[in-house]
């Protein structure tokens, strides 16, 4: 019985593992995040390749860019979602090397930042 417990908390600890990783390795890169959500928010034309970077943007946490407590009461976290998505869009050197960039990641930051 103790082998069966000890084999089945092992099978469902990697089968997490292996969601997490899985999810992880659909992360866009933030390059691709920062032209995207540009195109979005008013320079550019979104494409389809977009969606699946759009998405993760909104995906809660460890799979995406939105941060969310859920203890005690499922809430979402508007400024830590906010910094974390900044934190992640700007480690892409191109969305601040110019001040015409560093001013479009500001308004996607201040159109997109906060919204769940």
């Amino acid at each position: 019985m103790r082998l069966r417990t000890s084999f089945a908390a092992l099978s469902l600890a990697l089968g997490i593992a292996g969601v997490n990783t899985s999810a992880q390795a659909q992360a866009p890169d933030p390059c691709t995040l920062y032209l995207c959500m540009a195109s979005i928010s008013g320079q550019g034309t979104p494409t389809g390749s977009c969606a699946s970077a759009i998405a993760y943007w909104h995906i809660p946490f460890p799979g995406g860019l939105a941060i969310w407590t859920y203890y005690p009461v499922v809430k979402f976290w508007p400024d830590q979602s906010h910094d974390y998505r900044k934190q992640y869009m700007n480690s892409c050197s191109g969305a601040t090397n110019t001040q015409n960039n560093s001013n479009i990641s500001d308004a996607i930051m201040d159109q997109w930042g906060r919204v769940e």
